[in-house]
Formats: structure tokens, C-alpha cells, sequence
């Protein structure tokens, strides 16, 4: 336990802007990348850094331009430092402050950090609160966001993918846990140009990282995903990651055959059935917005919609949205911009009824093949030779009684199909149940 105040040392909460001489012992908890100032003629760099006491209370430190490098050598996460001579400044804005503490410090020059030399590596601190891979379902496709420490397994190759605003460089690196759920991370831009490169230069020793802030969503069922607050720490010297280090040369080998299994898009083992608690009456789940809730579970007893529509659609292999134009080479999609070849991918629109109400939900891709029991190119090719199967498909799926993790649907499935929720994943009720116990 720290001293509050031995050697004159004050705590965090009492150092304010009135004070001139002060020392306060903190410890570094995340650092941002170096940004530059954006709207003025006077372009500035800034790097800022959040530090903790022992209490748990927070306060952002900036260093500025030539200071930037100094204070950059000085510090690393998780280390404890005591700091003096930063200048204090009040913060204008409460929604800015990072906890209770209303100021925040400016590291410059004259200001001086000693580090506190510790034998063992430090912890992490109490208040810390990693969060767990089998309750991201509950936060995906929110902007609730996470704090996660995980190995990492693998890395796959870097990619464009393309935006309104223009390309941007991501790439997926698959990580795990105690918990056994493998998971895709993706680093955006700047967080795969320079932590990405740390792990990729370190990939042979599967680096631990612990994440600050990250964004999970239902992509591959459910995956990890960098944002512009995010913080990643590659090779943490804190306890907590040496023990995982030691739990995963234990393990290596079934952790190797996980992903030899891709068990990072296997629904059953990211998304698995939830108990009964966690589930959500339909009558809630029509009347929600995006704004409400991000994803849900339900159950109910299905039955096919529009018998009369086509089980595919021919869809861009990049974003998977719906393309409205035959197969052939050189079409720029629609939503992404790319240019494409387009492929039939298996859709289906069902009704989930139970005893609150019913809801339109849509499947595809590998989802609706899994439902329907057929795969797209056959149900492509049934549609070319003038083949009916959807009296086939509605007999195999009228009356069952499934368990459905849904997501919104985009926006233009919500148009062309009337549904406002996709299917992530879907199990049999005897077999959710089977699985749960």
C-alpha cells in the first residue's frame, strides 16, 4: 500500500492549480498515441497519459512537441512513478475529465518523474476491470466498450477495406484466454501501423496484450475491434500477464489445435446458447432501437416468410450487401466501392413467434445454409434450372422451436426484406439446452 503522505507526498485529490511544490505518487495506467492538433494555423504534437493513485482516482497528464520523446523514455504501463513540478491546470469541461479528479497536468521541461524501483513486476491495479469474452455478447454492436487482456495465437495478412471516406489498413490477430474462446482482434490505421508492427515483430513469442477500450461486434459471430479512444498494450510488464504467458506454454498445443479448428468463427464456441435469464421477450425486441440495445436473444417457434422469394441474392464478397445486377466481372459495389465479382449467398426471412409476439428475423450465408440445409450455389443453380425449393425448406423449418442471438440488420435488409434483425447464430432448443447444461 502506498503512504498517503511520507516525505511530504500528497495524495492525487489534493493536488490542484494553486499549488506551486507538490510530489504525488502515481502510477501509469495507458498512453495514447502522438496526435497533432487539428483547426489551427499552429499545428502542435501532443501525446497525453493517464495516471491512477492507489485510491483509483485518475487524472490525464499532456506532454507537448520536444517534451514528447523525454517523457516518452521515462514511462511505462503499469509502472509507479513520483511526479513533481507539472504545471495543473482546471479542466473547462466535466464531460472531459477522465473521473472525479477536475484537472489534469501538462509535463514539461522542469517537470520531474522518478521512477519508484519495484523488485517484483507491479499488478494491475485493483479497480482495473478486465472484462470477460463470454459476456462481449451482452455489449456487441454498442458503444459500450470493453477492457480485455488475451496471447496472442496468429496474425492474418493486412488488408485495405474500403469506406466512404476512403481506404483504410486493418489486420485480424486471433487471441484467447483462461476462458478457451479464441477471438478475432482487428487493429485499425494507426494501432496496426505501430502496435501491429511490435506484434508482428515479437509474433513468434506470442506477445500478451492488454486492450483498453475496444469496440466488440458480431462480425465472424463475435470479434474484437480497435476505435479512436483505444489503447493497446503490447507485452505488459505486469504480473497478471506473466501468469497468462506461463498458463499458455502450458496449453500451447490444445490452444494451436483451436486455431488449426477455427474455433474464431465457430458460433458454438463464441456465441454458445445462454441461460434462460438472458433472454428476451419479442414483445421488447419490436419495439427497440438501435439505440436501446445492440444485440439480443430470443426464442420462438419458426416459420417461413415469402414462400413466393427467391433463398439467395447475389451479394458483394467483400461487405456481403445485397447487389441488384447479374454476375459479371467489373462492378464497383454499391456500399464499399470496390470492385467486385459477385456471388449468390444463401437469405432467408423467417417469423419468430412466442407468446408476447412475433418478429421478422433474417439468416445468411452460413447461417441460413446451417438453417435450410442447403448451400448457396445449390440454391442458386435450383433458381437457374427453374427448381422450387421453397415449399422443401418451409416443410424443414415450419413449427421448430430455436434459440436466436439477433443484431440489427443493415440498412438495406431492412428495405428489401422487411426485417429488422439478422440472425448471428441459432440453435435447436433441445440442443441449446443439452449444451447449456
Amino acid at each position: 500500500m502506498w503512504s498517503e503522505h511520507a516525505d511530504g507526498m500528497l495524495r492525487l485529490p489534493e493536488v490542484n492549480a494553486c499549488l506551486v511544490r507538490w510530489t504525488s505518487q502515481v502510477q501509469l495506467i495507458e498512453a495514447s498515441h502522438v496526435k497533432t492538433t487539428c483547426g489551427s494555423e499552429l499545428t502542435k504534437k501532443f501525446r497525453y497519459f493517464v495516471f491512477s493513485d492507489f485510491q483509483g482516482v485518475k487524472v490525464t497528464a499532456l506532454t507537448i512537441d520536444e517534451n514528447i520523446d523525454r517523457v516518452s523514455d521515462v514511462l511505462v504501463p503499469f509502472k509507479k512513478y513520483r511526479v513533481s513540478k507539472a504545471r495543473v491546470y482546471e479542466i473547462p469541461d466535466s464531460s472531459l475529465s477522465v473521473g472525479s479528479y477536475r484537472f489534469y497536468w501538462v509535463l514539461t521541461n522542469d517537470t520531474v518523474i522518478d521512477e519508484l524501483i519495484e523488485i517484483d513486476p507491479p499488478k494491475l491495479p485493483c479497480y482495473f476491470r478486465l472484462r470477460s469474452i463470454a459476456s462481449c455478447d451482452a455489449v456487441a454492436d454498442t458503444e459500450n466498450f470493453i477492457d480485455i487482456m488475451g496471447i496472442v495465437l496468429c496474425a492474418f495478412p493486412a488488408r485495405e477495406v474500403y469506406f466512404e471516406g476512403g481506404p483504410s489498413v486493418a489486420r485480424d490477430y486471433v487471441i484467447v484466454n483462461y476462458e478457451l474462446r479464441p477471438v478475432i482482434l482487428t487493429l485499425w490505421n494507426e494501432f496496426e501501423a505501430i502496435e501491429g508492427a511490435d506484434i508482428m515483430a515479437n509474433i513468434a513469442q506470442n506477445p500478451v496484450l492488454i486492450c483498453i477500450r475496444l469496440r466488440v461486434t458480431t462480425d465472424n459471430y463475435l470479434s474484437l475491434s480497435t476505435q479512436s479512444s483505444s489503447v493497446i498494450l503490447v507485452s505488459p510488464i505486469v504480473q497478471e500477464a506473466g501468469n497468462l504467458r506461463a498458463w499458455f506454454q502450458a496449453n500451447k498445443s490444445d490452444l494451436t489445435q483451436m486455431v488449426h479448428e477455427r474455433s474464431y468463427a465457430n458460433s458454438c464456441v463464441l456465441v454458445p446458447p445462454v441461460a434462460s435469464s438472458r433472454i428476451s421477450q419479442i414483445s421488447f425486441i419490436a419495439q427497440a432501437t438501435k439505440f436501446d440495445i445492440g444485440t439480443a436473444w430470443i426464442r420462438g417457434t419458426v416459420s417461413l416468410e415469402y414462400r413466393k422469394g427467391r433463398l439467395w441474392y447475389l451479394a458483394c464478397p467483400h461487405c456481403y450487401l445485397p447487389n441488384d445486377f447479374s454476375l459479371n466481372w467489373g462492378i464497383m459495389c454499391r456500399y464499399c466501392s470496390r470492385d467486385i465479382y459477385t456471388f449468390p449467398r444463401a437469405c432467408v426471412t423467417l417469423a419468430i413467434k412466442d407468446g408476447t409476439g412475433s418478429l421478422n428475423v433474417i439468416a445468411m450465408g452460413d447461417e441460413a445454409e446451417k438453417l435450410i440445409g442447403i448451400n448457396s450455389h445449390r440454391l442458386y443453380q435450383a433458381d437457374k434450372e427453374d427448381v422450387h425449393l421453397t415449399d422443401r425448406v418451409a416443410s424443414a423449418l415450419n413449427g421448430r422451436v430455436m434459440l436466436f442471438y439477433l443484431k440489427h440488420s443493415d440498412h438495406a435488409f431492412r428495405v428489401t426484406k422487411g426485417a429488422r434483425y439478422t440472425i448471428v447464430a441459432s440453435y435447436d432448443v433441445n440442443d441449446a439446452e443439452a449444451q447449456a447444461a
